[in-house]
């Protein structure tokens, strides 16, 4: 049985004061040889003996200390749980019978506790009304917490701020949300409750680093097991176009983890801004290309871009330089002897996920997956796919047109047929079999879910004659062979996954 304390009610406080949260408790004590501590530890515990987080139970006497004993023959305290031992004089049996047969002196001990020993959930107990819930959760970014405070809380807010920044070390950056997300540039108003004003914010999910302004960017660190849901999907060299990339979640890890060549966009400058600082940072230039458009405009303007040779040729120019193989005597040996065998040329390989060899004609390209994460408005962009692939119905089989997984939030009771009926009415066609998974990320609010649907872009939709058949887009390749390195560019012919 472990003893249940609480710090001083502070009922309605609003302005941090330490000391008010100092509290002493009377406990009931043997005073035992070094030798006994073990023993006690066993017959005492669970009931008698004193059971509280952070703090033991067996202490060395002070008094002994004071007087000048020598530390390892100085006796010790055992302390006794003052729910079940309440006086000196009327001792539990088990108490009673081990104080006797060990020849225990049973004394009294003076426990002094400070702000320092509580927690941040029995302080802000101790402070709020009992009508209220303590904010218990919040979300780290590096060193700053995010609040998303009630209104109920706001009067307390700053004491809530110094609270929750005093008990987590780790922590340097308190605010609080004071607006709803802006749905065009994904970031929310916020406010200082305590510590730096420094919303600059650096951490590291899985293998990648991020640094980014937490008051200009979107990020949810509540998101990581999504992201890394939707990058396991991909296959190694795959192309992915990421069409709300932010500060880049989804597009490092798929290029850092999965050699995959991601062409990432957001609308926000400041997220575009931290996007290319990552890029940089995890070294995934040659792999990673950062935009900053509209997302429809750049569904389209990417697959153009895709297929033009200079944007390659870029990339390409951004690879690190190949490392050296370590030479051993063998293959030195290797080396002499296929100079005296004849020399066969190597067949040219069919590149990526579209056809003909390079340097014999050209190749279409288009992205094996789209990432669509902005949950309130993506469905809204699907439209942009209609007609995409127009007039390339002889160089793309339906079977390896691309996956798109689209976020989105529903309030229906059967939120998997909200979500196809709503991105059905976008495209303009049935999903039929085309929907691979409905998956349920994570519920935001009361009757509200984060949902993410995953489907293969139908073929009526991709191959649609679209409302300016004359757009660029919708030409020919260029007649300039595309050329690239197999390591950076190569996709298998294997259906996408």
């Amino acid at each position: 049985m472990s003893a249940t304390i609480s710090p001083p009610a502070n009922k309605g406080l609003v302005t941090l004061n330490r000391e008010l949260f100092r509290k002493s408790l009377d406990l009931v004590a043997l005073r035992v040889p070094a030798s006994t501590c073990r023993r006690a530890m066993v017959e005492l515990k669970g009931g008698p003996l004193l059971e509280l987080p952070r703090l033991r139970a067996i202490i060395e006497d002070p008094e002994e200390i004071a007087k000048g004993a020598d530390k390892k023959a100085v006796r010790r305290l055992v302390l006794l749980n003052p729910e079940v031992v309440t006086s000196k004089d009327a001792l539990p049996p088990a108490v009673d019978e081990f104080a006797k047969k060990e020849g225990a002196e049973v004394t009294r001990y003076k426990l002094d506790l400070d702000y320092d020993y509580w927690t941040a959930d029995q302080v802000l107990r101790s402070i709020l009304p009992d009508e209220l819930e303590v904010p218990g959760a919040f979300e780290s970014v590096g060193h700053i917490a995010h609040l998303n405070l009630r209104d109920q809380h706001i009067p307390y807010k700053s004491i809530i701020g110094q609270v929750l920044l005093d008990k987590n070390k780790n922590l340097r950056t308190i605010v609080n949300k004071t607006g709803n997300i802006d749905h065009t540039f994904r970031f929310f108003q916020m406010e200082l409750l305590a510590g730096e004003n420094n919303m600059m914010a650096e951490l590291k999910e899985g293998d990648c680093r991020f640094r980014f302004d937490f008051s200009r960017v979107y990020w949810n660190s509540r998101l990581q097991a999504e992201h890394n849901r939707i990058v396991k999907a991909f296959r190694p060299g795959q192309l992915i176009c990421d069409v709300f990339a932010g500060v880049g979640p989804y597009a490092l890890p798929a290029a850092k983890k999965k050699n995959c060549i991601v062409f990432a966009n957001d609308l926000n400058p400041a997220s575009h801004q931290y996007l290319c600082e990552n890029v940089r940072l995890n070294k995934v230039e040659h792999l990673v290309r950062p935009y900053n458009m509209d997302g429809r405009e750049f569904i389209r303007q990417s697959l153009k871009d895709l297929n033009t040779p200079s944007v390659w040729r870029e990339l390409e120019s951004k690879a690190p330089p190949p490392k050296k193989p370590k030479t051993t005597k063998a293959a030195s040996n290797d080396a002499l002897d296929s100079s005296t065998k004849p020399h066969t040329e190597t067949a040219p390989e069919v590149k990526e996920n579209g056809k003909g060899p390079v340097g014999e004609e050209p190749v279409f390209r288009w992205f094996d997956h789209y990432i669509m994460n902005l949950p309130a408005t993506a469905i809204e962009f699907l439209d942009a796919f209609r007609g995409f692939l127009y007039g390339r119905q002889d160089l793309v089989s339906n079977d390896r047109l691309p996956m798109i997984h689209c976020h989105c939030f529903s309030r229906e009771v059967d939120a998997r047929a909200d979500v196809i009926k709503r991105v059905e009415s976008v495209i303009g066609a049935s999903l039929g079999d085309n929907v691979e998974l409905v998956h349920d990320v994570r519920n935001v609010a009361p009757n509200k879910e984060m949902l993410c649907i995953s489907f293969r872009l139908p073929a009526e939709v991709a191959f649609a004659t679209p409302v300016d058949s004359n757009s660029d887009i919708n030409k020919r390749p260029s007649s300039e062979p595309i050329q690239i390195s197999e390591k950076k560019a190569r996709v298998e012919e294997s259906p996408i996954p």
